[in-house]
């Protein structure tokens, strides 16, 4: 169980025929969902230390995208279009009409699309280090090629033979303070990218939305039209979407609020769990 407290629940929802593992906290308060990131990840692992605290003043719902965690993997294209369309069914199957998203990397992509596709439907917006406030990818021609050769399912399976390679590789993208780093999370990662398939989705998806030109689903150019209140919570040291990002995306989107969490790299929810709590939590109780 998420967080290993007796607070949170999990529920199995039945979406098209996939099954949809979530956790829930809290019986008051305004509606929350909370998407993790890609890889390997899931929602215990990007939302353990945070969502038991946020869940004193809202319901919280953090699903496992499918294709990851305890959910389903069927054999589709994992799309930006499918996990919105996902979001959406999400969202009425737990009978919820408005909601404030947060969303991590693939899952603030998720949660940008979802707002530009359904802006009714989210109250407030928060993404923290997202995929799509980018049009392209550092090195991106090279980006593409490597999503399109076999190299990119095989290095999953390379990583899950060296766990100091697993560590080194959570440093280098993931935390800016080697300090914040546990070895239990080291171990956790590590034995997840030796599941069969690991990595699969996330795969799915970057021959999906990655082309020679730049993305097929484009948010980026879209960022004007985004009218719910936002808060772009991102690392300063962040070198998956680098932080230039982040601040031209707050220049576009009107109503928005930008946090730079200093020393941290993708993972700052992690790295910095207090300090993002009480970022989110004042941000989610303004009027």
């Amino acid at each position: 169980m998420l967080g290993n407290s007796s607070e949170l629940n999990t529920i199995t929802l039945q979406l098209n025929g996939i099954n949809v593992n979530c956790y829930t906290a809290g019986e008051t308060g305004s509606p929350v969902i909370l998407l993790h990131g890609a890889g390997v990840d899931s929602a215990d692992i990007s939302w353990c230390e945070v969502m038991e605290p946020l869940s004193k003043q809202h319901r919280m719902f953090a699903p496992d995208l499918p294709g990851y965690g305890a959910s389903d993997k069927p054999d589709v294209e994992y799309s930006l279009s499918f996990y919105i369309d996902f979001l959406e069914k999400l969202i009425d199957a737990l009978n919820l009409k408005k909601v404030s998203l947060i969303g991590l990397s693939l899952g603030g992509g998720i949660s940008l699309g979802f707002t530009l596709k359904h802006s009714s439907r989210v109250e407030k917006l928060i993404v923290v280090g997202a995929w799509g406030l980018f049009s392209k990818l550092p090195f991106h021609l090279l980006s593409y090629w490597y999503i399109k050769s076999p190299f990119n399912e095989l290095s999953y399976k390379m990583s899950s033979k060296s766990r100091k390679f697993v560590k080194w590789t959570l440093l280098n993208s993931l935390f800016g303070n080697p300090d914040n780093l546990t070895e239990k999370l080291v171990d956790e990662i590590y034995t997840l990218l030796k599941a069969p398939n690991a990595g699969k989705a996330f795969a799915s998806f970057q021959r999906s939305e990655i082309t020679s030109s730049g993305l097929r689903t484009n948010i980026s150019d879209r960022l004007t039209e985004i009218n719910v209140p936002t808060l772009i919570v991102h690392g300063s040291k962040d070198s998956s979407v680098p932080v230039q990002h982040a601040k031209e995306a707050y220049k576009l989107i009107k109503n928005s609020e930008l946090y730079l969490m200093e020393g941290c790299k993708h993972w700052p929810q992690k790295e910095k769990p207090v300090e993002f709590t009480h970022v989110v939590e004042n941000f989610l109780m303004k009027e």
